[in-house]
């Protein structure tokens, strides 16, 4: 039997432990915190965190999330459906808490995994056929540096360190950044200090949950057809057609959009209509509008500044527009960023470019690194679905069964995606380049098809071309037997096989 080891318990390693129990592998999963959920644990999450996408999408294809749950759950909702998934498939008792990976290499055919228990204080070396890596987009906080920092009199915090009211509940907050975190907390301090300023330096466009006021994001966002008028790295006939002939009808549909945000949102009264096209910018990033954030804004509740900090003196903030700020506590809602600090450095070397992007075949595997995979590196718009089907690709990866390209061919597949995200679609390479978004579905139909699954749960395309993702449809998907005698498996590289 083989015995799988999985780096991290946040939703992607559930769903790859989940996966791998139900085929009889042995598992173990580490576990860094002291309870499950990833981001969504509850010493990570800020106050009044929510998901960006409905209920129904933010959810695995066979355990949706609860009928009384709302349309956007909360943090505590998400946290709470996690455990109950964990229990309901029997992988808590396979979890490891409170231990860390601090060296993980490959040797005799193995990896041999160090970690720290800290509960037991001490140290152990673990051995598995194979390994998991499952640290996600949120790995690491950013904490940009500035300079004066150290000398601040108030409190510098990360947005994710936000979980108590009391550090919003001060005469002054200054949030920095403009992602969902920023703007999140910005409006939640609103309504807790006495003056709450957000210093940002670009706008970026934000979606609202229901366009127009009526038409729910779902309709307009996680559907095959608004994919289409995206440039896709890979492209269907239609999307062949769109982006040549019918770009006029592109064109008017992005600039539609922007007008219709521009009016709902009243970005002009704001001071905040961005720049750039909002096609060039919906990744993963793409944030939903908290609700009341640009009314504050319009009234001074938020004073939103379009600035840098130049540098901090004591208890001064001095910003590059020449104004002082004097804040009590200072809010970095600035990110995350990833790392693996913990794998041997020959093959840590392979995994990035020079960018700092992960070189990832389907955002799953290297074909020069044996027996390691990558899932939730494939971070999309319905996290849950991508990391699930990715776990399940995994699964049989490691049974031999997938029909995958020659390693030369994975290759060029890796260098084109990397070129491309390089000079085709530069934010995509937001997060490392493991966002799959906003080509969801082109990710999933490449991992079906490598499985030998359909792509779609009906043969009705119009039905399935218009209609909104649905995480249920792969359960019954999944569920198709898969043939194992036709595929060998991937070749096993030892570290002195690695081309530079």
């Amino acid at each position: 039997m083989k015995h799988i080891g999985i780096i991290g318990a946040g939703l992607s390693g559930l769903a790859t432990a989940k996966a791998f129990l139900q085929q009889g592998y042995s598992v173990t999963i580490i576990e860094k915190a002291k309870a499950i959920g990833g981001v969504w644990e509850s010493s990570r999450s800020y106050l009044g965190v929510a998901t960006q996408t409905t209920r129904d999408e933010y959810a695995f294809s066979d355990f949706p999330m609860p009928a009384s749950y709302p349309q956007w759950p909360s943090g505590a909702q998400v946290q709470q459906y996690l455990e109950n998934y964990a229990d309901h498939f029997g992988v808590t008792r396979h979890i490891r808490f409170r231990t860390t990976v601090t060296h993980l290499e490959y040797r005799n055919g193995e990896w041999q995994m160090e970690v720290y228990d800290e509960a037991h204080d001490r140290t152990e070396s673990l051995h598995f056929h194979f390994v998991a890596v499952c640290t996600g987009t949120f790995h690491k906080p950013h904490m940009p540096a500035f300079k004066g920092m150290e000398t601040f009199t108030g409190r510098i915090l990360h947005s994710s360190q936000v979980n108590d009211p009391a550090i919003l509940q001060q005469p002054r907050v200054a949030v920095i950044g403009f992602a969902k975190s920023a703007t999140d907390i910005a409006t939640l301090a609103a309504g807790l200090s006495r003056e709450c300023h957000l210093l940002y330096r670009k706008a970026q466009w934000k979606v609202p949950r229901f366009f127009g006021n009526l038409i729910n994001m779902r309709y307009l966002l996680f559907s095959r057809f608004s994919e289409a008028f995206f440039d896709a790295p890979y492209k269907t006939g239609f999307q062949k057609f769109l982006h040549t002939a019918g770009r006029p009808m592109v064109w008017a549909q992005w600039r539609g959009l922007e007008l219709l945000l521009k009016k709902q949102f009243k970005l002009k009264a704001c001071g905040m209509v961005p720049k750039h096209r909002i096609e060039d910018q919906i990744s993963c990033s793409l944030g939903v509008a908290p609700e009341g954030f640009y009314e504050k804004v319009r009234s001074g509740a938020i004073k939103a500044q379009q600035t840098e900090i130049e540098l901090i003196d004591g208890p001064n903030v001095y910003l590059t527009n020449g104004q002082v700020l004097q804040p009590d506590v200072i809010v970095f809602g600035t990110g995350f960023t990833q790392s693996l600090p913990f794998l041997e450095s020959a093959y840590r070397e392979v995994l990035t470019g020079r960018d700092g992007g992960y070189r990832l075949f389907r955002n799953i595997i290297h074909p020069q690194i044996p027996q390691l995979g990558f899932i939730g590196f494939n971070s999309s718009l319905f996290t849950t679905l991508t990391s699930e089907i990715a776990a399940n690709w995994f699964v049989r990866y490691v049974e031999g069964t997938l029909r995958l390209p020659a390693q030369a061919a994975m290759q060029q597949d890796i260098q084109y995606m990397a070129e491309w995200r390089r000079s085709g679609r530069p934010v995509s390479s937001e997060f490392s380049g493991t966002c799959v978004a906003p080509f969801n579905f082109m990710h999933l139909d490449q991992l079906m098809r490598d499985m030998g699954l359909p792509v779609t749960a009906t043969k009705w395309w119009p039905y399935e071309f218009f209609k909104p993702i649905n995480p249920k449809d792969y359960r019954i998907l999944l569920r198709r037997a898969i043939p194992k005698a036709s595929v060998t498996p991937a070749p096993v590289y030892r570290t002195a096989d690695i081309t530079r």
